[in-house]
Order: structure tokens, then sequence, then C-alpha cells
């Protein structure tokens, strides 16, 4: 069994993996570049030119990581972010009123 698979990307491409993880190594445009790309990354980790076949699986997209949006959390956060923001904005403009800094003389 090959070390090495290729898969269809679930973005563009093809993706080599090692077989059996999600995470892809590389991604190339054609499917014949990824091959060749696995076979020198399976003679190189063998050292012999006798590797094993690689793995072409059509019919297998790869994954993305693992990834849960939290829209909630983002949108508490972003809300934080601006309030932070005017408060700030508030802060600097009572200071210029109460001291009366200007610009000019």
């Amino acid at each position: 069994m090959s070390d090495f698979e290729v898969v269809r990307s679930d973005v563009e491409g093809w993706d080599v993996r090692r077989t059996g993880e999600a995470q892809a190594l590389s991604n190339y445009p054609t499917r014949e570049l990824a091959e060749q790309a696995a076979r020198r990354q399976q003679e190189a980790e063998h050292h012999s030119g006798d590797a094993d076949a690689i793995d072409v699986r059509q019919d297998v997209f790869s994954e993305g990581p693992d990834e849960e949006l939290h829209i909630k959390r983002t949108l508490i956060g972003t809300g934080a972010v601006i309030i932070g923001v005017i408060l700030l904005i508030a802060v600097v403009a009572i200071l210029v009123v109460v001291t009366g800094v200007t610009n000019g003389s």
C-alpha cells in the first residue's frame, strides 16, 4: 500500500496527502502533476525505486481543517471592538473639550 494518495481538492485542483490523513501536503492544478509529486515524495522517503503505486482517489475530496463557525461569539467580539472604538473616540473628545486643546494659535 502506498504512503501517499492523490485526491480532488475541495477548493481547486488535486491534493497530495498521506494515506489516512485529512490534511493535504501540497496542491496541484492537474492530477498528473499531483501524481508525479506524490511519487517523488514517496521515492525520497523510501530511498529506492521500488515504491508502491500512488493511490488516486477520484471519488474522494480532500477535507479542509475541521473549523466550526461560532457566529454568536464572532458577533459579540465584533460588537465589543466597535463599542471600544466608540468609547475611545468619546474619551478623546472629552479630553479635548476639557483641556481646551485646539489646532492653531
